[in-house]
């Protein structure tokens, strides 16, 4: 869940958010990352409906975006927004932290967990998972912050 984390806190870094949602997607497509997701099972626990959610908040401004993630652990949507309004908290996810802590977390400055700690993050989602998965989006989120 580290790798995971980190991966996604990457996306959404400075930089991440300079572009746009598909950009974010295409960088997660071509990392290493929806193979180890495929591998752990993360990327199959969807509730029966082809794909997870995965929506990055900033904090106080209206930039988001929101990935489907499909059974392959690839990217097949993005939105430059949250667009689900009623997410599966038994497979989905939602994180919303500052563009600061984004952009901390993306450089491998500081880790989600130090973070959520301390208020910069707030996360939404099934936990143990994320936190069994942490290590595939912990070097994503570095290689595109």
């Amino acid at each position: 869940m580290k790798k995971l984390l980190i991966t996604l806190f990457a996306l959404f870094s400075i930089n991440a958010f300079a572009g746009n949602a598909q950009n974010i997607a295409d960088a997660f497509n071509a990392s290493n990352t929806p193979a180890e997701l495929v591998k752990s099972g993360w990327a199959g626990n969807d509730g029966g409906k082809g794909y997870k959610v995965l929506q990055v908040i900033v904090k106080g401004s209206n930039k988001a975006a929101e990935l489907h993630i499909d059974n392959n652990g690839k990217a097949t949507a993005a939105f430059d927004s949250a667009k689900t309004a009623k997410l599966n908290a038994d497979v989905d996810y939602q994180m919303t932290a500052t563009m600061e802590d984004w952009a901390s977390m993306g450089t491998g400055e500081s880790g989600p967990m130090y973070h959520m700690t301390f208020g910069g993050l707030s996360f939404e989602g099934p936990m143990g998972e994320a936190m069994n998965n942490m290590g595939p989006f912990a070097s994503f989120l570095i290689n595109i912050g």
